[in-house]
């Protein structure tokens, strides 16, 4: 070989490979670092999102109870009977004008404080909602009597209600759904003693061993259940679901750190199914990651109050302001060291349909 060849001929030097090396890993560098930050933003946004959809679900669910609180579907009976057996022995029974607010430090029987599953979360506040439900069925006729008897035209047993089918369907009532029946001047409580398919009526009697049960055989407005009264409801007045619920922030049981260990829940009542005159709440897991709830109340004379305010007559309340604290139910997805969860607080005001 000619050394004009030789010479001719160059490679790379190690320091110019040294160079080449460190370029490109800058350049991995910062490719990885882009994709990590994308990848975080996007946990974020997931995360936010998920968060507007839980508050959209939560604030959703609470107005509709709201709004219904208190019973009005009759445009009247504002006499209030509550014939359910021993009424203030539970919360669910004790009628107060359809609306109780609890702080954080009051108890409530609807849940204790603690922080076993579904157990209330101490300093979150809590409310007790009485409401009708939204599908009202006319009565087509009554029988206050103790017999079975013909009235109208049809015959109803004892101490019933003989309702319309609506779209020619039977009612969806059970044995131990707490009911109220009312008209343009009275609205009274009870629970269904019983039912007949063949006469499409549900019964307010006041056998032995109901839960509540009823007090009373008779239906009427009366200022204690042991005073004589005997309204026969006309035709046309209405017969719905009594709903009474609770809504409080409370532990899920979660155990692990990609979960967050608040849910917001609402305890409903109803009949339990077995085909006994008992009725039982039931408690239910509405939006996970709700971790705080606030409430203001909002009087007639518009001054926002607490729970707690002197003097506070719930039936003066027109609306409620509620303030829900919510964190995303998976760990990582914020940029905070100490606040490992996107946590968003949001207000959402109600105004009571039933008082205004």
């Amino acid at each position: 070989m000619s050394m004009r060849s030789v010479q001719s001929q160059h490679g790379v030097t190690l320091v110019e490979m040294m160079v080449a090396l460190a370029i490109g890993l800058i350049i991995s560098a910062g490719a990885v670092a882009i994709v990590l930050n994308n990848r975080e933003a996007n946990r974020s946004t997931e995360a936010l999102a998920r968060i507007q959809e839980s508050t959209r679900v939560a604030f959703e669910l609470m107005s509709r109870d709201l709004r219904g609180a208190s019973i009005n579907a009759c445009s009247g009976g504002v006499r209030v009977m509550n014939l359910l057996g021993n009424p203030t022995a539970q919360w669910w029974t004790n009628w107060e004008g359809g609306l109780k607010g609890y702080e954080g430090s009051q108890a409530t029987t609807a849940q204790a404080t603690g922080t076993d599953e579904m157990q209330r979360k101490a300093d979150s506040d809590a409310l007790e909602i009485m409401t009708s439900g939204t599908t009202a069925l006319p009565v087509r006729a009554h029988n206050p009597g103790s017999t079975e008897t013909t009235v109208h035209g049809v015959s109803v047993p004892a101490y019933s209600l003989a309702l319309e089918r609506a779209n020619n369907q039977a009612h969806s009532f059970a044995v131990g759904d707490l009911l109220v029946v009312c008209d343009y001047e009275d609205t009274t409580l009870f629970q269904a003693s019983s039912v007949d398919a063949a006469t499409n009526s549900v019964a307010h009697a006041a056998p032995a061993g109901g839960a509540p049960g009823n007090c009373s055989n008779t239906l009427g407005f009366r200022l204690a259940c042991s005073t004589t009264a005997n309204k026969t409801f006309p035709p046309g007045s209405l017969v719905m679901r009594f709903e009474p619920v609770t809504w409080y922030v409370g532990y899920n049981g979660s155990a692990s750190n990609d979960r967050s260990p608040f849910s917001l829940y609402r305890i409903s009542v109803r009949g339990n199914g077995t085909g006994n005159m008992v009725a039982q709440p039931v408690i239910e897991e509405i939006v996970e990651g709700v971790s705080d709830l606030q409430i203001r109340y909002i009087t007639y004379a518009g001054e926002y109050v607490l729970a707690t305010q002197t003097g506070l007559d719930w039936r003066q309340v027109s609306g409620v302001e509620i303030v829900l604290t919510i964190e995303s139910p998976e760990n990582r997805t914020s940029t905070s060291s100490t606040v490992p969860r996107v946590t968003r607080t949001l207000t959402h005001v109600v105004n009571l349909r039933n008082r205004v």
